[in-house]
């Protein structure tokens, strides 16, 4: 073969190299992608539990139970994550170990992590007593566990109040109304659970505002634990915001005639 020929090889060879974008090698871009657990598309300030500290906003952690349910661990309790709204930051929850059985929940109120999440306007106090000694007290709503007897499903309880005398313990419990309270003595547990099914909704402190234009550059949104602050994974390196633009991607190569 001429040296022509090689010569033109090589710029052949070198003008395919580069149309080609460089392909995404960085390590936290490749790990810090969005992941997808039941309906539910999570992504920063959230991370998967599994996955590098960096990939989310410090405290936001998630468990995909089996590929089906999203998990919110929070001071001792996991919660249910039903739905998830980014544009607004709120996630709705509900407390796991109700769901399965009120009488088997764990006896412990819940409890926000002041310093990550709030709870949203929109949401009533009610109070699961158990164990209580008096079994003709007509208000509030009354049910019964196999193990511990009478419990009450009661709003707005201040602990001054009677229940907390006649009550071995309660359990503060807040929630999204479904329906109005029943005006009987007696109410199920069944139907207490799917109260609280319904859940409730909290709100995220984290400030994502920059990981938008992130994402639009076609980057990643984490965290950099050294500086502290937001950092925009792209597919060669980390940027403070946001990715560089497409062009410098690519380059091509002329030859003079």
């Amino acid at each position: 073969m001429s040296c022509s020929s090689l010569f033109l090889l090589f710029i052949f060879t070198l003008h395919i190299h580069f149309l080609v974008p460089t392909s995404g090698k960085f390590l936290p871009f490749q790990r810090c992608a969005p992941f997808v657990c039941g309906d539910q598309k999570i992504s920063y300030p959230f991370k998967h539990n599994e996955r590098p500290s960096y990939c989310g906003y410090p405290g936001y952690e998630l468990d995909c139970d089996g590929g089906n349910l999203t998990l919110l661990s929070m001071e001792s309790l996991k919660y249910q994550v039903i739905h998830m709204d980014s544009s607004e930051q709120i996630l709705k929850v509900t407390r796991l170990d109700l769901l399965k059985d009120i009488c088997r929940g764990t006896p412990v109120n819940t409890t926000l992590n002041s310093s990550l999440f709030n709870y949203a306007s929109h949401y009533l106090n009610a109070t699961l007593f158990y164990n209580c000694n008096s079994p003709s007290t007509p208000q509030p709503d009354r049910f019964s566990c196999p193990a511990s007897g009478d419990g009450y499903f009661a709003f707005k309880v201040d602990p001054p109040s009677k229940l907390h005398k006649l009550c071995n313990f309660s359990v503060f419990v807040p929630f999204i109304p479904i329906l109005e309270g029943s005006k009987s003595a007696n109410i199920s547990r069944d139907t207490v659970r799917d109260i609280l099914k319904n859940g409730f909704e909290i709100t995220w402190i984290a400030n994502t505002s920059l990981c938008e234009n992130c994402t639009k550059s076609g980057g990643r949104c984490g965290y950099n634990w050294t500086r502290q602050e937001f950092s925009c994974f792209c597919r060669d390196k980390a940027y403070p915001t946001t990715c560089p633009a497409p062009s410098g991607m690519y380059a091509r190569v002329t030859v003079a005639n």
